[in-house]
Order: structure tokens, then C-alpha cells, then sequence
């Protein structure tokens, strides 16, 4: 499988060629993932925006030392509606992670309660190839349902939501757990794995070998970031529970740092 690597800011160039603006534009971006980072800080680059961004105060990301400013919680509509008002926000580009429905959702409210242009990145999913061997599933309830009785499980799916794989008694649960503070873990049958990122496919395929993982539950947030582990689960014939994406209330989403300067070209 071929990942879209479009996302590089190289291949921006030929879009902002000639986009310039006699005032600078204030926009508002909501990073939940590492390449809605690069976009923020793509915008930075350019004298003619004037960039906030929303990043939650859990996250291991990190912003640009040059954005205007940094808010890590929304609180609720009313706060959100206020903070855009106030920094006289025109563009709102919901770049929140692709499970977060909750952000999505919020940000489609208040755009129009401000009457400001909205658009949404969103990096394209994984998608299996002949060589992979993939169960979709929508929620981590159908996911603990799908798993044979007896199996190693690599579950990489965050800490969230472990309950659900509480019932599997006959198998074997190793949960990844990003960083080196080590915690309790809510499952009898469950251990977590500490580690922190980047982990490369021979790192999964050690890690996969050393644990005897015969099936892994991952959601499909698409990117490199997480690549590896589907990887090494293709190497090794492994099966993969692949949690797909919820639903969310709009149809289109931007997968491109110049597809988004070309939306802001047509709608600012």
C-alpha cells in the first residue's frame, strides 16, 4: 500500500505562487493530528495569515513557537463562540482527529452561529491490499465480539473504551501505552506495552514476534504514524480488526495542505 505523502509541504508551492492578500486573515485550526500540525504550521509560513490553533492539553504534539495563539479546551459552544468573536476569526478549518465526532460536530454549530467559512482536513484512511487480511468493524464493541477466544491481542486503540475487551478471559490482552509512566491496567488479563513513538516496522515485527500476536485491533486513522503496526501485521499474516471511522455530518473533507490554500483562494 501506498501512502498519499501529499501532505509535504513541497508540493504546496505551485498553489501559493501568486496568493497574496493586502490583510492578513485570522483562522482558527483545530490539530488532533500530527499532519493537521503540518498544515498549521504551513499557514505560519505566510505573512498574510494569522494563525491560532486548538490543541488539547493531552496531546503529545507540540505547536509552532510562531502561531498568534493556543487555546487546549473548548469548554463548551458558548466559550468556542466567544474565543472566535473576540480573535475576529474568519476561517475555521476543523483539522481535529478522525474519531473526535464530538469536535467535528461542535465546530459546525458555532461556524455558523459566527457566520464564519468552515472546511474540514481530514488525511485519507488505509485502505487493505490483496495481501492484508482485515475485518472492518465500527465500534470497539464489535471489534471485542470479533476476536476468537484464545487469541494474543495487540490492541492499539488508546486507553479508552478497554472495558470492552474485558469479557475476552481466554485470551491474552497486551494494550500499547504511549510513554514510560507505568500505570495499572483496568483488564486481568491485560498488560500494557510502553513505548514512545516513532516505532518502525522492524520494531513491530520484534514486538509482534516477542508477544506471539495472532490478531490486532487498530483504528483506521490513516497517515504514517501508526503505519507500521498494519505493516508488520501484513509481514506477518497477522489478523487485523480495522475499527473504521464514525460518521460524521459532512460529505467532503480536504486531504491536501494546497487543497486547503486553494479553498481559502475561492471562499476568503
Amino acid at each position: 500500500m501506498r501512502l498519499d505523502m501529499s501532505i509535504r509541504s513541497e508540493n504546496v508551492k505551485p498553489v501559493l505562487k501568486g496568493y497574496m492578500r493586502s490583510m492578513r486573515v485570522n483562522i482558527l485550526i483545530l490539530v488532533g493530528t500530527g499532519d493537521s500540525l503540518k498544515v498549521a504550521n504551513e499557514l505560519c509560513l505566510h505573512a498574510e495569515f494569522k494563525v491560532y490553533i486548538f490543541l488539547d492539553k493531552r496531546s503529545r504534539l507540540r505547536s509552532n513557537s510562531k502561531v498568534a495563539g493556543e487555546i487546549s479546551s473548548l469548554r463548551n459552544e458558548e466559550f468556542f463562540h466567544r474565543f472566535l468573536i473576540e480573535n475576529g476569526i474568519e476561517a475555521l478549518i476543523d483539522a481535529s482527529h478522525p474519531f473526535d465526532k464530538e469536535s467535528t460536530e461542535l465546530c459546525k454549530r458555532v461556524s455558523k452561529l459566527a457566520d464564519i467559512k468552515l472546511t474540514h482536513f481530514l488525511r485519507p484512511p488505509w485502505t487493505p491490499t490483496i495481501d492484508d487480511n482485515w475485518t472492518s468493524v465500527r465500534t470497539l464493541d464489535e471489534a471485542a465480539k470479533t476476536i476468537p477466544d484464545g487469541s494474543n491481542v495487540f490492541i492499539a486503540t488508546g486507553r479508552i473504551g478497554l472495558e470492552k475487551f474485558s469479557k475476552l478471559t481466554s485470551s491474552k490482552l497486551f494494550i500499547r501505552r504511549l510513554g514510560k509512566v507505568k500505570m495499572h491496567c483496568p483488564l486481568d488479563n491485560g498488560k500494557f506495552i510502553y513505548g514512545d513513538p516513532p516505532f518502525s516496522l522492524k520494531d513491530e515485527i520484534s514486538l509482534f514476534r516477542s508477544l506471539k500476536i495472532d490478531v490486532l485491533v487498530i483504528k483506521n486513522v490513516g497517515g504514517e504514524g501508526s503505519f507500521a503496526k498494519v505493516e508488520a501485521a501484513r509481514a506477518m499474516n497477522i489478523s487485523v480488526i480495522m475499527i473504521e471511522r464514525p460518521q460524521k455530518s459532512w460529505v467532503n473533507g480536504i486531504d491536501t495542505i494546497p487543497g486547503i490554500f486553494k479553498w481559502m483562494d475561492h471562499n476568503l
